[in-house]
């Protein structure tokens, strides 16, 4: 009778260990195949895809034609882009182009894929995906102009969904809406800088491309003023006051003149040192001189 009873034991023992066995290994199998794709009976991880699409013949499809799926990422990931184009590689998957309204980004534009039936494939090609790389991170509040001349401000990164919509409700509008400056960036290092212009951003972000340092190449030393297009003069006492600039442009949306810097004004270099400009001419030069 013991003996029998120690069988079924070692019995059902042995059960167990195949049932939990079975059902990790299950578990392993199907977090691997959730990131690869079968292709003509094939299990192709996203990178082997995504080089098989991307050196395939491809023909342009219309944006209509994209898989439902592929809104996943667009309302997702890619939240702050909007496609330009996509071609399909039969049997395989879409190379879909997109740009973006995030100044963040060190590059407008580049590309993602994905596969037969729109899901968004993970590539790991480096020089693909530094073109999405962000160069800084924005500290929200920030502004944009639409073609309308509405304001939409964007509180944090998951408001990108409030231009994509604009655009959802004016399918037939291609200007793409305007960043409104002044407006604070925080670079790698958590330092917080104020960007005045778009030529800053432009300093900023071409020193991000060059691995640089990415500071902008000066700042002013306050306080300084600014006659707007109206005559209104703002003073910009401390860091925090540029944002009056900010608001007038959103309270002034079909004005085009721009507002002029009051000279003269002290800068201060990233290094240290400091200048005094006395006027615009001076003040182009040293910008020009950032930009080399």
């Amino acid at each position: 009778m013991r003996t029998s009873i120690f069988k079924q034991r070692i019995f059902k023992s042995n059960i167990l260990f195949f049932t939990i066995t079975a059902f990790i290994l299950s578990a392993v199998l199907f977090t691997s195949c959730s990131d690869s794709e079968s292709i003509d009976g094939l299990e192709l991880d996203s990178s082997a895809l995504i080089e098989k699409i991307e050196s395939a013949t491809k023909e342009a499809v219309a944006l209509s034609s994209l898989p439902a799926a592929t809104e996943i990422a667009l309302r997702g990931d890619l939240v702050d882009s909007f496609v330009l184009g996509a071609e399909l590689a039969v049997g395989l998957g879409y190379k879909v182009a997109i740009a973006t309204d995030n100044e963040s980004r060190e590059e407008v534009k580049s590309d993602v894929y994905f596969s037969i039936d729109g899901k968004h494939l993970a590539d790991t090609n480096e020089k693909r995906k530094k073109r999405r790389h962000k160069c800084f991170e924005f500290v929200f509040p920030i502004d944009f102009i639409m073609a309308d001349d509405t304001a939409i401000t964007l509180i944090s990164k998951d408001d990108w969904s409030l231009i994509r919509d604009w655009y959802d409700a004016n399918p037939n509008e291609t200007e793409r809406p305007e960043l409104l400056f002044p407006l604070d960036v925080k670079l790698w290092n958590g330092t917080v800088q104020t960007l005045i212009d778009s030529d800053e951003l432009k300093v900023v972000k071409e020193s991000c491309k060059k691995g640089k340092d990415k500071r902008k190449c000066f700042k002013l030393i306050l306080p300084v003023s600014f006659t707007m297009p109206d005559a209104t003069v703002i003073d910009v006492v401390e860091r925090t006051d540029f944002k009056l600039l900010r608001e007038w442009r959103k309270a002034n949306p079909g004005v085009v003149e721009k507002r002029v810097l009051n000279f003269p004004v002290d800068i201060e270099y990233k290094e240290g040192t400091s200048v005094t400009v006395n006027d615009q001419t001076e003040f182009e030069a040293v910008k020009d001189a950032c930009r080399n």
